[in-house]
């Protein structure tokens, strides 16, 4: 008769554990996601998808949680494992915005339009680059963004086991390899504005010594800004598909894909 209650409790220790577990996963992983992390996000709704999300996966995963740790460090260190794997799958989609922010802000230096739109992000960066952010989250969110990351979630327990933190050495490779990648699409992203800068430049120093009495700076700034606009409308189309292009692989494979 006594061991009916010593089941149920420990039944009921690795269910709580279980979901606890999942949660500290997803929440980590929902607080950097593009789109879903966002601060303007409201935070009950952040929680709302991550409790969601729990409840979807928790049985999914049921038969690798495992025995409920005895201690309190034990726990804590479950929790503190999953919670890393979750962030190393939402880094690996945070990664692909950042490229965004990063193109942005060398386009706005280059062409004069840092102060041009308004911006919705916490850290201080040029308001073009939240432009684009924001074009790559609504074109992420339309390619099945929500969907990647619960498959994404789903598929991590088997390269990360639950309970079990990201080994060291794999991730400071791949994370290495993630930021070169990152900042590489970036900076080929941001080339025609480059470009523009660089030709604007160029003019402007040659008009400047054919005409030293003229303050060519004040008649080419408007002119590089008219022509940083052109190449905006010319190039988005195509910067937004290179871009998508380099989402595609990552919302089949988020850890094996890289930006």
């Amino acid at each position: 008769m006594e061991a009916a209650p010593a089941n149920i409790v420990a039944t009921l220790e690795a269910l709580v554990l279980l979901h606890a577990g999942v949660f500290a996963r997803v929440s980590a992983a929902v607080a950097v996601m593009p789109g879903i992390g966002e601060r303007a996000v409201p935070m009950r709704v952040k929680l709302g998808l991550a409790l969601g999300i729990t409840l979807l996966l928790a049985p999914m995963v049921r038969e690798v949680a495992g025995l409920a740790p005895q201690t309190p460090l034990g726990l804590g260190a479950v929790l503190a494992a999953e919670a890393a794997a979750g962030l190393v799958i939402g880094m690996a989609f945070r990664f692909l915005v950042i490229a965004l922010q990063v193109a942005g802000s060398i386009a706005a230096q280059s062409v004069g339009l840092s102060q041009l739109f308004g911006g919705v992000s916490a850290e201080a960066e040029p308001s073009f680059a939240t432009f684009l952010m924001l074009g790559g989250i609504v074109l992420a969110m339309a390619a099945g963004l929500h969907v990647a990351l619960v498959a994404g979630l789903a598929d991590l327990y088997r390269l990360i086991p639950f309970g079990r933190p990201p080994a060291a050495d794999e991730l400071a490779q791949w994370g290495i390899g993630r930021v070169g990648a990152t900042f590489a699409l970036g900076l080929s992203l941001a080339l025609p504005f480059v470009a523009v800068g660089f030709a604007y430049n160029l003019a402007l120093g040659a008009l400047s010594r054919a005409m030293p009495q003229l303050l060519v700076a004040l008649v080419g700034a408007p002119l590089l800004v008219g022509a940083g606009l052109v190449v905006l409308w010319l190039s988005l189309p195509e910067l937004l598909a290179r871009w998508a292009g380099a989402l595609a692989p990552v919302l089949i494979a988020p850890l094996e894909a890289g930006p």
